[in-house]
């Protein structure tokens, strides 16, 4: 490690400073501003999650225009970023890692929707919650992480360049906005949420691969340009330059303006879909951001502590957050039965809540357990990793028999 760090010091000494980009990868450290932007993501997430189940109002419309424009583009822009910045580059390393992370997903549906939905069912016999337990099938940003990696994996046996990945991204989600009404959705419900991993249709994903893979592409050449920059002041100049007032200026319009054959903003189809002009725009605007953040950071001398926190620990502070505020929701639907939903008076303090007892459990857990399921040793990992398939298999079963109607997004889920 110590080689490295000298090997790297020789040769920023050799680097011309007025050029903004390098020849070698030089630029291959921590880089605070996605910390920053990581941050804004992660609150962006748990706020609007409690908006979402439990008020409305005008912090509400501002908070999901934020999570319009830059949650969850920025997070997997960062994500195609992040994975030149890993060690480990292989296919393989990324299918596994895939796998890993669809796994994960899996467990966090089945303790966030799955179980509550399922005790909620047996408690008051309502068959909505049985419909919404079948919500342990769905494509959440986890699941499309999981299937973004191995996809870029399986790409990367074919040996395709940087270009050629971002290009077959655009290309996607080009295709899929154009193709997706042609195609109608199979009227087997289990069918529909397999191709809900990669097209948008009438099962419960949020996330298809064909609209948001355009993100990791794009994220993915620009990891290998990141690497190079000699002179992040002259880059984020220029993007700050040439990227951010059309990304102004085009929001504003898009916001006010119906655009012909682009879908409404604001409305499902806007986010699921998010068509080529929307997600290009969406990536200036994130570049835009991390420029102000690392201009931020150059002022500040320093990142916060709670935001490299955050940045670190994105997927927990998500999974956990996320986790209790909908055992919350169903709970409190459980309970109070008609009476449910009403506005809580303050969703803002909930989010903030749920925040701040997310950050007390990931510091338990790194203080005092030390316990990830990645760390464990085989083949404990292979018998976990076979317990949660199999324990989504066996509630899949058990659910899907007993229902006629299916809780999505689309039907507001039964409610």
């Amino acid at each position: 490690m110590e080689d490295k760090k000298s090997e790297l010091i020789k040769k920023m000494k050799k680097i011309d400073k007025t050029c903004i980009f390098s020849k070698e990868k030089i630029n291959i450290s921590h880089q605070p501003e996605f910390d920053y932007l990581k941050t804004i993501g992660v609150f962006s997430m748990c706020v609007s999650h409690v908006y979402i189940s439990f008020s409305e109002g005008s912090l509400r419309l501002i908070i999901d225009f934020l999570r319009f424009i830059l949650t969850p583009g920025a997070l997997m822009l960062l994500m195609g970023i992040g994975m030149k910045y890993t060690r480990h580059h292989e296919p393989k390393n990324y299918i596994y890692r895939g796998f890993v992370l669809l796994t994960m997903s899996q467990l966090l549906y089945f303790l966030r929707d799955c179980l509550p939905n399922l005790i909620a069912w047996w408690t008051t016999g309502n068959k909505n919650f049985l419909a919404e337990a079948l919500l342990i099938l769905q494509v959440d940003i986890l699941s499309f992480a999981g299937i973004a990696f191995i996809f870029i994996g399986l790409l990367k046996l074919f040996k395709l360049s940087d270009i050629c990945i971002m290009i077959i991204g655009i290309m996607m989600n080009i295709i899929h906005f154009y193709s997706y009404k042609l195609i109608k959705s199979p009227n087997n419900y289990l069918l529909c949420q397999f191709f809900g991993y990669f097209i948008l249709n009438n099962s419960e994903t949020y996330f298809p691969l064909c609209s948001y893979f355009i993100f990791v592409g794009i994220g993915y050449w620009l990891g290998e340009i990141y690497q190079k920059i000699s002179n992040k002041d002259k880059f984020y100049n220029r993007i700050l330059f040439f990227c951010l007032p059309p990304s102004i200026i085009y929001h504003y319009f898009r916001d006010i303006n119906k655009i012909p054959k682009l879908p409404e903003f604001g409305t499902y189809e806007y986010y699921f879909l998010n068509p080529g002009p929307d997600a290009i725009i969406c990536v200036m605007t994130n570049l835009s951001v991390l420029g102000i953040f690392y201009k931020i950071d150059t002022i500040l001398k320093g990142t916060p502590e709670f935001i490299t926190h955050a940045g670190k620990n994105m997927n927990q502070y998500y999974i956990i957050s996320y986790t209790l505020t909908m055992q919350l929701n169903y709970f409190l639907r459980a309970t109070k039965g008609n009476k449910f939903p009403s506005e809580m008076k303050y969703p803002s303090l909930l989010g903030l809540m749920a925040l701040i007892i997310s950050r007390i459990l990931i510091d338990i857990n790194d203080r005092y357990i030390h316990f990830t399921i990645i760390t464990l040793k085989n083949p404990l990992r292979n018998y976990v990793f076979a317990f949660i398939w199999i324990l989504t298999i066996i509630s899949v079963i058990y659910i899907y028999p007993k229902l006629d109607a299916y809780a999505n997004i689309w039907n507001n889920y039964l409610k």
